[in-house]
């Protein structure tokens, strides 16, 4: 955990706190021992002995996306919050990271970062209760981006292109129900990135027709942006079912503050020669054009896909 209490202060931040100092637990009220080094990211931990859940299983590297979460926020004028009481929650009762402008207080975002497993009832229950309170959640999946096989790039788009990504439950909703993105933080150099995921689809010889995967999506990932450089926005969006949604979503650098529900990549099925071909296309600049896929350079985690030049081959493509 990344926040305790000491005497008379009911919230110390573990960047902040004096080693020796007596803290304990915000949950329980049991002390915890203030742990600090000199890479890993400061925190409080309970003694072995403990029975509270708070804080368990949370990994070095969700807390360090945590802190630097804030960090980020803070750096832009922002007030960031970290593992803020919730109290319309249950289980759980804290937010990873609640943002909000200093003179805008009632705009309120939830900042959740998730690198292990969640069931899309517990996503869609939060979701609910974070909107009953005017919260707007944005959710954030943690991954070593170098677990990524045959890594490939978009280069019309400027895009990573990751064709088997098994994506998990929440993620598909996430992504589906709060504005068809999806936010990453590749867990090693704790970049972010923004996904778009993809229906996948691969050819039946025996059918002779392409059909869907229902293991795996194909990802597009824009990025890598550094979090200090990334603005935040809320507002309602349109889900997969038709329903509008409170939600928030990070705005890049040089973009303006436009719904993050803008499509980016989609495939067409056409006939060529008396066969049926699935073709890639992305969007740029409103034209939908057929895609070409390149092998990404070894350093793409940190420095991304290069964007090719656009040549007019038309109108725009519906």
């Amino acid at each position: 955990m990344l926040t305790a209490s000491a005497p008379g202060r009911d919230c110390v931040e573990a960047a902040d706190a004096v080693r020796g100092d007596p803290f304990s637990c915000r949950a329980c009220g049991a002390p915890v021992v203030l742990k600090r080094g000199e890479v890993r990211v400061a925190h409080f931990a309970h003694w072995p002995d403990a029975v509270c859940p708070y804080g368990s299983g949370m990994s070095l590297a969700h807390l360090e996306a945590q802190r630097r979460l804030a960090d980020a926020l803070r750096a832009r004028g922002v007030h960031a919050e970290l593992e803020a009481p919730a109290p319309s929650l249950a289980g759980d009762r804290r937010i990873d990271v609640l943002a909000w402008p200093p003179d805008r207080p009632a705009a309120r975002i939830a900042l959740e970062v998730q690198a292990s497993e969640l069931t899309v009832e517990h996503v869609a229950a939060r979701t609910r209760s974070y909107e009953a309170l005017g919260i707007a959640p944005l959710w954030l999946r943690l991954l070593d981006f170098g677990a990524f096989e045959r890594v490939q790039t978009l280069p019309l788009l400027g895009a990573v292109w990751v064709e088997t990504y098994r994506a998990r439950a929440w993620e598909r909703w996430a992504h589906d129900h709060l504005g068809g993105r999806l936010w990453f933080i590749d867990a090693g150099p704790m970049l972010a990135w923004r996904g778009a995921l993809a229906p996948a689809q691969a050819y039946d010889e025996s059918a002779g027709e392409w059909v869907p995967i229902v293991q795996w999506v194909e990802l597009a990932l824009e990025g890598p942006f550094e979090l200090e450089t990334l603005r935040l926005n809320r507002g309602r969006v349109a889900g997969a079912d038709r329903r509008n949604r409170l939600a928030a979503w990070f705005v890049a650098p040089a973009e303006d503050a436009r719904s993050p529900s803008r499509p980016l990549v989609r495939t067409r099925r056409r006939i060529d020669g008396g066969s049926e071909e699935r073709e890639l296309q992305v969007e740029v600049d409103g034209r939908w054009l057929p895609a070409a896929v390149e092998g990404a350079p070894g350093d793409w985690r940190t420095r991304g896909a290069a964007r090719a030049p656009i040549i007019a081959t038309g109108p725009p493509r519906r």
